[in-house]
């Protein structure tokens, strides 16, 4: 064997092992999940656009209760602080208005419908309070512009009072680290995501790379991952479901095929647009 061919094994085999390492979740101290595991979860509520139920809505939530579904919903802070319900940051798509929801108020944010329907934008405690520990709650963190330690800290004052079972998850590492350092007790999840939203470059190129290849559980030590179904086998996730046995959920599932899938495969489903 020659020396040059031993190098590159031994360069390959160091970088295995480094990478093995850096996808590595938590994996002592782990919090309970069975609850998680007995649901199917509706992405941003039970809500069916057709019967005037938006996404994210007060009747999207009621509709997933009554159905007996988990909850997966979106967090975002307003200008004054407050944790309110809404997957986009820009207003557009789902209110057809100009502006951000960073940069209006709780109670500027009253005076819009999502969807053309009656149902407005609704703030974190007034869901928990309508789900009221009925089914598991899954609340995906959205920062924007680095205001993860706020938003953070925002959504774990009304989260310390509510006691019925939920998780955190965010696309963010930051987000997930914050949790991990200052709400170690809470179930956590790192998001796969890949691009960037301000596509301004090299560092965000990397950055958007380490994220969807969970090179940086290391820092986050999640105690899931959530994927797009189609990233279902992504080389870090299987070596990381290999290595760890870590619990996978995934989203983007529309049809009974790709839910039967995910169910056969152990992972936990966030659908839409069907009725398992």
């Amino acid at each position: 064997m020659g020396k040059t061919f031993r190098r590159l094994l031994s360069a390959a085999a160091g970088t295995a092992a480094a990478w093995a390492l850096a996808v590595k979740p938590r994996t002592s101290g782990k919090p309970d999940m069975s609850e998680f595991r007995k649901y199917d979860f509706a992405h941003r509520g039970y809500f069916n656009i057709r019967k005037k139920i938006p996404e994210n809505s007060m009747k999207a939530f009621a509709a997933a209760v009554e159905h007996g579904y988990g909850i997966e919903l979106d967090v975002r802070l307003t200008r004054d602080g407050i944790p309110v319900v809404i997957h986009d940051s820009r207003l557009l798509r789902l209110c057809g208005a100009d502006g951000c929801v960073e940069d209006k108020t709780r109670e500027e944010l009253r005076e819009y419908r999502l969807s053309k329907t009656e149902e407005g934008i609704p703030d974190l405690e007034e869901v928990l309070a309508l789900v009221d520990g009925q089914v598991p709650v899954l609340l995906d963190i959205k920062t924007e512009l680095e205001n993860y330690g706020v938003l953070c800290s925002r959504i774990s004052q009304v989260l310390d009072g509510y006691e019925g079972v939920f998780a955190v998850q965010s696309a963010d590492p930051m987000t997930v680290r914050w949790f991990r350092g200052n709400r170690p007790e809470y179930i956590r999840g790192q998001v796969m995501e890949y691009g960037e939203r301000c596509g301004c470059g090299i560092a965000c190129t990397v950055g958007s790379f380490l994220r969807h290849n969970l090179l940086t559980n290391f820092l986050t030590t999640p105690d899931f991952v959530t994927c797009n179904v189609e990233d279902r086998k992504n080389l870090s996730l299987r070596l990381c479901r290999f290595l760890y046995r870590v619990q996978t959920m995934e989203w983007g599932i529309h049809d009974l095929e790709g839910y039967e899938l995910v169910k056969t495969d152990e992972s936990l489903v966030i659908f839409e647009e069907i009725e398992p």
